[in-house]
């Protein structure tokens, strides 16, 4: 990519530099903020100079640098979670703090739910971002007693799925691959266990959870609705540490340990399931055939050199993840392969290695360089000796990354007055991003000498792509601040490929076939760029609201080709090529903020638009699964979603929690050049995933100092389906006649929750104790009810003789039909 590409990043990020150059103090005053227990870093700690209105907070390092005025000054230290510090320090020349603050240690802390600090969803200048710490995860009622990241956030506003076997989750008019999924750095291409009932992120070691739904800020990209991002704990223990929890289907055990004093820790932190043997329990046979298990481990280690000396300028990061799943079923439920064999085994599995540095230039300046590398495997197996086979596919994902950051360290005021800082308060990065796609598209290999299928090999899909980027945050006055940013990216589909030219390009099938062009190894096939600019403004409407407006696009080169509704783990990756074109949201939001008593209370409106480019659909009857023609079964087109959010969260006191409601719509248009590529003869359709109507809500109520009872409420609208509309006779048999997609909807989908947290009495009730034990009961029941929720809804003859009657049933297949119950005991020492 030739650096004109990199120009406009560049020329953005450019505009701030003389900014700052201008945005200087008298003296600046850095430092640290630690556990004074585990001494790891305490991320977004508050940092006050009182009666000064200079504030700050505290990075993901625990690191802060803030503006300090001359004389004698007090310096607050705040969070939520954690005694409130103070410390006196003498404006006369830059000075260095490192603070140790105790953790608070009431039995059953009131409940706060916000993970960024009180009134930061008024102050930040972005909207539709919403972060959950753990400790408020760990407050929500559980499935099969694991607190779980991915159940979590789809009780956010603008959030869904399409029921409960999916893997992923909806937001805002995206589908399920057109959100990026981090863990750190790292992307998951299958972020859930047992087809979505749990997600792979251990408890034990996510740091917190943040959802950006809205504004996207420029440093992220490859997908086109939204960002999860999953921040993993740093492993900082002084002395050997032990957490974990026992459950009734599943434990888990996380140890940590210093291996050089001060300097180098290391965690490992593990999760197993022993489902199959709960299955075998149960006396009936449809339940008897299934099996289903999963496992998990990660591995963390940060080396900090220099820290006696105070705080390390470099850090170093390495993870190592691994996942795997395994679910059989007495048949071939989820029909996804059409290979015969009376069982069929799903498993799929996710390996990530990543490798962290990041280095203070100065108290101001930051680099920050890593490398990703991240695979996921998928496959269906069936033992059956004369249909016996294996089929995968997944992909490899390889990235590097150099970011350059600056802060002026003052952040917005922390306490709403004027102070004359000698110019704009900013923060503001820039980078760089190569990525490396390698696509296993399918294998099919039988398994059995005596099976009678063939083997099938795709070829496999290799691509490059370049980002640069460039985001500031600017306080331009008191009440008026910026988020700008903007990214430039390029994408290549490298060789050896095939494109296939057909006699008809507006009927694209294998009949029509006229030619092919083979592309070599080392040039590229295909090539899309695009820039992405971001912007998101806030205005401030006192010290307790404020209005944001955002506006940005974002560009996805990499899709998950399925015609099922719920994306299964066989579902197939691929790169754009001259027929699969990049996915394109272009999206509009406006929202207004607003706290009541000191915080307690956070209230929110958000509506968005959002414009869809080249959104996937298929054609009826077509398969993608082994398809040496993807091209052949793909329509695109464009769309539309819309929508309106509310959500108000209580953080304080004895009941706390949140209500979300959200009303949206996406719809699709296919018009394509004939009837047979055209869908709904070119009217706007919901799309498959379209729910108008999403209700939550969410208590947790403290019943006294050690227990606190929690339930969540679900109401959502039944998704699109195609019912259908008659039925014609062909060969002796009945087919049911089908007309317009996605004009009925399954039944609405209602489910409640309860939960109950008994926290332990602990060893040691002082704070600074390095050896105290505790522990907690999770008792939990999931669709208290017992509703049966409907999946899906399909027509079939009963008997292969009900043909000969006229007879064609309705059936509704409901994924989990009862009440769960959960128990889980947790500890810690």
């Amino acid at each position: 990519m030739s650096m004109l590409k990199l120009l406009p990043a560049l020329f953005v990020f450019s505009l701030f530099a003389p900014l700052c150059a201008k945005a200087q103090s008298r003296y600046r005053l850095t430092g640290s903020v630690r556990d004074g227990r585990t001494d790891a870093p305490v991320v977004r700690a508050n940092i006050q100079i009182l009666d000064t209105g200079i504030g700050a907070t505290t990075d993901s390092v625990g690191r802060f640098s803030i503006p300090l005025p001359r004389g004698v000054q007090t310096v607050q230290i705040s969070h939520q979670s954690y005694e409130t510090a103070q410390r006196t320090v003498t404006g006369n020349r830059d000075q260095t703090l490192s603070v140790l603050v105790n953790e608070r240690v009431t039995l059953l802390r009131e409940t706060v739910i916000t993970a960024n600090g009180p009134g930061q969803q008024v102050r930040s200048n972005v909207g539709g971002v919403t972060s959950i710490s753990v400790r408020t995860l760990k407050q929500l009622p559980t499935l099969f007693g694991e607190v779980d990241v991915m159940r979590s956030i789809q009780l956010l506003p603008g959030v869904s799925s399409v029921g409960e076997a999916s893997t992923g989750f909806n937001v805002r008019g995206g589908n399920t691959d057109q959100n990026l999924i981090l863990m750190d750095d790292a992307p998951l291409f299958n972020a859930s266990h047992l087809l979505g009932f749990v997600s792979v992120f251990n408890p034990d070691v996510v740091q917190d959870v943040a959802l950006y739904r809205g504004s996207v800020p420029a440093n992220y990209g490859g997908r086109a609705a939204s960002v999860l991002q999953t921040r993993l704990k740093d492993a900082n223990a002084t002395h050997l540490m032990v957490a974990g929890g026992l459950g009734l289907l599943s434990s888990r055990l996380k140890v940590e340990t210093p291996i050089i004093k001060n300097k180098l820790v290391v965690y490992g932190a593990g999760r197993v399931s022993y489902l199959n043997q709960m299955l075998r329990v149960f006396p009936v046979p449809s339940i008897k055939g299934i099996r289903a298990g999963f496992s998990d481990y990660v591995v963390r280690a940060n080396f900090t050199p220099n820290r006696n000396a105070g705080p390390s300028k470099n850090k170093l990061a390495f993870t190592y993840f691994s996942s795997n799943d395994r679910f059989r079923f007495p048949a071939d439920t989820l029909g996804q392969a059409d290979l015969g064999g009376t069982q069929s085994e799903f498993g799929w599995n996710t390996r990530i290695a990543s490798l962290s540095w990041s280095r203070y230039l100065s108290d101001r300046w930051q680099l920050q360089a890593s490398g990703v590398w991240s695979r996921y495997r998928s496959s269906i197996s069936n033992p059956d000796s004369t249909r016996a086979y294996a089929l995968t596919s997944g992909l490899d994902y390889k990235q590097v990354k150099v970011a350059l950051g600056y802060t002026s360290g003052s952040g917005a005021p922390a306490n709403g007055k004027k102070t004359d800082l000698g110019g704009p308060r900013l923060s503001a990065e820039m980078g760089l991003i190569g990525i490396q796609y390698d696509v296993v598209a399918g294998r099919l290999e039988p398994t059995d000498a005596r099976s009678q299928i063939n083997p099938v090999r795709l070829p496999n899909e290799q691509a490059l792509e370049l980002a640069a980027y460039a985001t500031a945050d600017l306080a331009v006055t008191k009440n008026l601040s910026v988020q700008a940013g903007l990214r430039t990216s390029w994408f290549g589909q490298q060789g050896p490929v095939m494109t296939y030219a057909y006699r008809n390009p507006a009927v694209r099938s294998p009949e029509t076939l006229a030619d092919s062009s083979m592309t070599g190894s080392g040039q590229f096939a295909q090539t899309y760029n695009g820039l992405e600019p971001r912007l998101s403004v806030r205005l401030a409407l006192g010290e307790s609201a404020s209005v944001k407006l955002g506006a940005g696009r974002m560009i996805q080169y990499l899709q998950q080709l399925s015609n099922t509704t719920a994306a299964l783990p066989a579902d197939r990756w691929k790169v754009s090529d001259a027929y699969l074109k990049p996915a394109i949201a272009d999206q509009l939001t406006f929202g207004y903020f607003q706290n009541i008593g000191g915080n307690a209370v956070e209230l929110s409106v958000e509506v968005f638009y959002k414009r869809l480019t080249n959104v996937n659909d298929f054609k009826g009857g077509t398969v993608l699964l082994l398809n040496r023609y993807p091209e052949t079964a793909l329509l695109q087109g464009n769309g539309f979603a819309r929508g309106l959010e509310l959500y108000a969260r209580k953080n304080t006191g004895l009941l706390t929690g949140w209500i979300s409601y959200t009303y949206s719509q996406t719809r699709f248009r296919i018009l394509g050049l004939t009837p047979e590529t055209t869908v709904n003869r070119g009217n706007y359709y919901p799309a498959p995933y379209d729910k108008p109507h999403m209700l939550n809500v969410i208590l947790n109520y403290k019943l006294g100092s050690r227990v606190s009872v929690s339930a969540n409420g679900v109401y959502n609208t039944g998704r699109p389906i195609t019912y259908p509309v008659g039925k014609l006779y062909a060969g002796g048999r009945i087919v049911p006649y089908f007309l317009d997609r996605n004009q009925s909807r399954i039944p609405d989908y209602l489910r409640f929750d309860i939960g109950l947290t008994i926290n332990g009495l602990r060893s040691s009730g002082q704070p600074d104790s390095k050896r105290r034990f505790e522990s907690d009961w999770s008792i939990s029941c999931y669709n208290l009810l017992s509703r049966r929720n409907a999946y899906s809804v399909f027509v079939q003859t009963p008997t292969r003789y009900a043909q000969y009657y006229n007879r064609v049933d309705i059936y509704k297949l409901s994924v989990l039909g009862s009440a769960i119950p959960s128990l889980t005991y947790n500890f810690r020492f």
